[in-house]
């Protein structure tokens, strides 16, 4: 067992006599699954941590405990990171269908959710194109992105960690990941409708701006021409995070598109030009065009 992976779990060892009940609750059920793991005679390795708390949420579905579930959940999103990409795929649809129970924001709480979205990162990472081309998984990327536009903002800072890190790591040997197309379909829903929601709008322009991939070829246009109507809602803000996202959006174009459309983007972005006045956007605006220039010059 790697040193990492066992620093980690004396950490939450000691918490055995901590005064706050989850971080003892933890500590309880990290016990019991070293003397389960023990009594078995298996090897202490992630894999049997693994085997033994995934029998566990097996066995806890259902059950309304939710106290243990937390406990448990907890443990696998500290587990998954040091389990083997191959077990992870072959383990992929019990994993599944045994996290999006806990994906209801109705009756999560904040740190169960945390949890899950780890976990669900974990084991979307280690599967490869066709896993992807599941209803499953496509379905639970539909709810981490729509996680990623909550009102809570630690549920929303992770849920967009979560997307970005799949979005950017397309399984390989693929260059655009197999689930762009739901990825772009998301983000222009959400722009569309920006007047009625500015809030839903920003927080999906946050996920585009830190999100590095290629997007599918034939939305590419759509999607820019969506984000170059923002700012002329005439609300700085939106302005400014829309000028960003297009900069990261940009980085991709020259995989997108041809020279002549390239050149039409970039001149559709500099009759953009803002008010010199609102300093913020003028330079989000700046470095799009300055980089809009440079992928210009590389097509």
């Amino acid at each position: 067992m790697d040193s990492e992976f066992e620093h980690q779990l004396q950490k939450l060892r000691d918490k055995i006599g901590s005064k706050t009940p989850h971080q003892q609750q933890h500590a309880a059920m990290l016990l019991a699954v070293e003397e389960t793991i023990t009594e078995q005679k298996a090897a202490v390795e992630p894999a049997s941590y693994f085997a033994a708390l995934l029998t566990l949420m097996e066995q806890q579905s259902g059950s309304g405990s939710n106290a243990l579930s937390n406990a448990i959940i907890f443990l696998l999103s500290v587990v998954l990171p040091h389990v083997s990409a191959s077990m992870l795929r072959a383990k992929f649809t019990t994993m599944m269908a045994v996290l999006s129970q806990s994906l209801d924001l109705a009756s999560a709480d904040v740190a169960l959710l945390r949890s899950v979205i780890s976990c669900l990162e974990t084991v979307l990472l280690a599967q490869d194109a066709s896993s992807w081309r599941q209803p499953i998984a496509q379905g639970t990327l539909r709810s981490l992105m729509q996680l990623s536009t909550d009102s809570k903002p630690k549920i929303r800072k992770r849920a967009q960690e979560a997307v970005s890190s799949l979005l950017s790591r397309p399984p390989p040997p693929t260059a655009i990941h197999p689930a762009a197309h739901i990825a772009s379909r998301f983000v222009l829903e959400m722009l569309a409708n920006a007047k009625a929601d500015p809030q839903a709008a920003m927080h999906t322009l946050q996920l585009v701006k830190q999100t590095e991939m290629l997007w599918p070829a034939d939305e590419f246009e759509g999607l820019c021409a969506a984000l170059m109507q923002l700012p002329r809602l005439n609300t700085p803000y939106v302005a400014t995070l829309a000028f960003q996202a297009l900069e990261t959006v940009f980085a991709s174009a020259g995989e997108s598109l041809d020279e002549d459309q390239f050149r039409d983007l970039l001149i559709s972005v500099i009759d953009l030009k803002p008010n010199s006045s609102d300093s913020a956007t003028s330079e989000a605006w700046l470095n799009i065009i300055q980089k809009g220039y440079i992928a210009y010059a590389q097509i």
